[in-house]
């Protein structure tokens, strides 16, 4: 819940700075809502998941996590604008790559960083 109204605020905050005081079509704040859930399920339930309870090997993790950031990104962008998505969608080969890359990245600065904290907690107990 926290996740979904906190990206529809946003959603809402950049749309407005973008394009002002201009007239709406009330499907507009459905597609946002849409983008929101995207968001809260993506970013509030699978990554807290994976990278705090999951128990599976790393490229598992890696995986699920850049399908589903995959997944919610190109479905936010589609709800947002048609055009834009296929201005996007001839590029998906690089952003697949480049999301995996980052994902990849990202897990073992994250991991090395989470390692070097239960080494300091054990140290402690000594």
């Amino acid at each position: 819940m926290q996740a979904a109204f906190l990206t529809n605020i946003w959603i809402l905050g950049i749309l407005t700075i973008m394009f002002g005081n201009t007239t709406v079509d009330l499907n507009l704040f459905w597609r946002i809502i849409g983008i929101s859930v995207l968001f809260a399920v993506t970013f509030g339930l699978i990554y807290p998941y994976v990278w705090n309870y999951g128990t599976w090997m790393a490229p598992i993790n890696i995986m699920v996590t850049t399908v589903a950031n995959i997944l919610c990104g190109f479905g936010a962008v589609y709800l947002l604008s048609k055009l834009m998505f296929n201005l996007i969608r001839p590029y998906w080969w690089e952003i697949i790559l480049a999301d995996l890359i980052l994902h990849v990245l990202m897990f073992y600065i994250y991991r090395n960083y989470e390692n070097k904290q239960l080494v300091k907690k054990l140290n402690q107990l000594k």
